[in-house]
């Protein structure tokens, strides 16, 4: 009785001690945030950052934040765009989650940081095949406890943030440009809760990762971002760029109900269509050729428009025309473990018709050539063999290597080139935090964004002193990237070597696993391999041409 009465006594010591608030004023009126329970940071969340655009405008670029007198009590954590939810199940019932407005962020901030004791800024952009997720899918705990502001915030989804006919009424990007103004506004406001908006590191998880190169690409975002993480994706992935978003959007339409045959027709639906009925048809995290709908475009430029992006992202870093800025990037060692859910129905669609599984940045002139290709994968991945589960690690390193890798080591060499510091890893530890998977009795490696969960917080938990061990030493790396623009600046118990930057001369990469180290040549062969289809048949992306349809 006395050890339950002590045990009550410590609880209500913990949970009924004063709490500790912080405001801050910032260009629309002063916020309020929480310091939290466990950590020697302040929470504000849903602050909004920008306006979105209603009737006639709800695809177009966002409009500035309405201003507020009274102090803005930053504590809604549940903001989310609109949003169906996968559930794996078919089912014709839909579960509209999220909000029209929802152009809010969230902050970390450490008490340290103020007005004249400046921190670095890291800036989380979202996964969720850009139709879910939001600014507050992870928590930012583990690095916020590192004395960084981190920041993550929500941009619309699906049709109503990436739907793309190119025309003024919708010309595509919306998401991007809702990204843009939360770059904009942080870079205006930070300073105000004690960041250092001169030294800003963007980073994304996955298609984040992807839309944050996308990000530093534009024009539209210059002097707002000084660093970049990417992790398992990159903006030259197969589904980064939609490159026919009319058809996209036109065969959505018609499993709406759509019966029209003129762009004027497609643009009115769009303009009228329920959010519910859009977001459900948005959901497409399994198409076989390794895109997911609805993504960013390339734009055709309007009178007193102000577009995202105007040519092809391997264009621009081919010809270095964007900023330079030091990069952190790398993949896990079996991304594609995240496709084998659909194993069991894609190895029989396999067999029937293997060609409904190249990646969908790749064009042939002829089914001639197209099949010479197929049966160089297939001698590659699948030794000739039908797809079954005696070779599902072929069935894994297929979509490991041509969904996620040979984009990724792209990216970075062509950082390389310009003499960037670029920081290349490969993860393979495999603890309780990674993706769970049907053959973990026999294929052992992580999986498609497992390093992302031990750096971020996807509401789950862990014990294990393994993983508590790899998430201490990422995110000690990481953060000092943040910090100093090198991942490993110092030596520590956690961190007991040197990572060196990746060159075409000195291929370096971090082996991330619980023996750490520093290795020579990731994926060599499998690139060359990869770089040779392209090198030949890669469908260079366009603007639509909406005169046709």
């Amino acid at each position: 009785m006395y050890r339950i009465l002590i045990f009550c006594l410590f609880i209500s010591n913990v949970f009924c001690q004063d709490k500790e608030y912080r405001t801050v004023v910032v260009e629309q009126g002063p916020v309020e945030g929480e310091k939290y329970w466990g950590g020697d940071f302040f929470q504000f969340y849903g602050i909004p950052y920008a306006t979105v655009p209603k009737g006639k405008d709800r695809y177009k670029a966002p409009l500035p934040p309405t201003p507020w007198k009274d102090v803005f009590i930053a504590d809604n954590e549940r903001i989310a765009c609109h949003q169906t939810y996968y559930t794996g199940e078919d089912t014709e019932e839909i579960y509209l989650a999220g909000q029209e407005d929802c152009l809010t962020l969230n902050l970390m901030v450490p008490r340290i940081a103020n007005e004249t004791n400046l921190v670095p800024v890291m800036v989380y952009v979202h996964s969720g095949a850009f139709s879910g997720g939001n600014g507050n899918m992870a928590k930012f705990y583990y690095l916020a406890r590192r004395d960084i502001i981190v920041i993550g915030f929500n941009f619309r989804l699906g049709a109503l943030g990436f739907a793309c006919l190119g025309n003024e009424e919708i010309p595509g990007n919306a998401g991007m440009k809702d990204a843009v103004a939360a770059l904009k506004w942080i870079k205006k406001n930070v300073q105000k809760f004690g960041g250092n908006p001169d030294k800003i590191t963007l980073a994304g998880f996955s298609v984040g990762a992807a839309m944050a190169e996308l990000l530093v690409l534009s024009k539209s975002t210059e002097g707002l971002v000084h660093q970049l993480v990417l992790e398992s994706g990159s903006a030259l992935s197969p589904y980064s760029i939609n490159r026919d978003p009319i058809s996209t959007a036109t065969n959505i339409a018609i499993s709406l109900g759509y019966n029209g045959t003129t762009l004027k027709e497609l643009t009115e639906f769009y303009l009228n269509a329920k959010s519910d009925l859009l977001a459900a048809k948005s959901l497409n995290f399994f198409l076989t050729n390794s895109t997911f709908g609805y993504a960013p475009c390339i734009e055709n430029v309007f009178e007193n428009s102000q577009p995202f992006l105007t040519e092809s992202p391997l264009d621009i870093m081919k010809r270095g025309d964007y900023p330079k800025l030091p990069v952190l990037t790398g993949f896990a060692n079996m991304e594609g473990l995240s496709r084998t859910l659909k194993f069991d129905q894609w190895s029989d669609m396999m067999n029937a018709n293997f060609a409904d599984f190249l990646p969908a940045d790749l064009v042939f002139d002829n089914e001639k050539t197209k099949n010479d290709v197929i049966k160089k994968i297939k001698e590659i991945y699948f030794k000739n063999e039908e797809v079954t589960h005696d070779n599902v690690q072929g069935y894994i390193d297929y979509f490991s290597d041509s969904m996620f890798k040979y984009s990724i080591l792209k990216s970075a060499k062509l950082h390389a080139a310009r003499s960037l510091p670029v920081f290349f890893y490969e993860f393979a530890f495999v603890g309780t935090m990674g993706m769970k998977h049907n053959f973990m009795d026999r294929i052992h490696g992580a999986s498609h964004r497992d390093q992302s969960s031990y750096i971020l917080d996807f509401y789950s938990y862990t014990s294990d002193v393994k993983d508590l061990f790899m998430r201490d030493r990422l995110t000690w790396m990481w953060t000092d990237f943040v910090k100093y623009g090198h991942p490993t600046e110092y030596e520590s118990d956690l961190v007991n070597y040197t990572w060196l930057p990746y060159t075409e001369e000195e291929p370096n990469y971090l082996h991330i696993d619980m023996k750490t180290e520093m290795r020579k040549n990731v994926f060599s062969e499998g690139y060359k391999f990869w770089d040779a289809i392209y090198g030949k048949y890669h469908w260079m992306p366009q603007a639509p041409k909406p005169t046709k349809i």
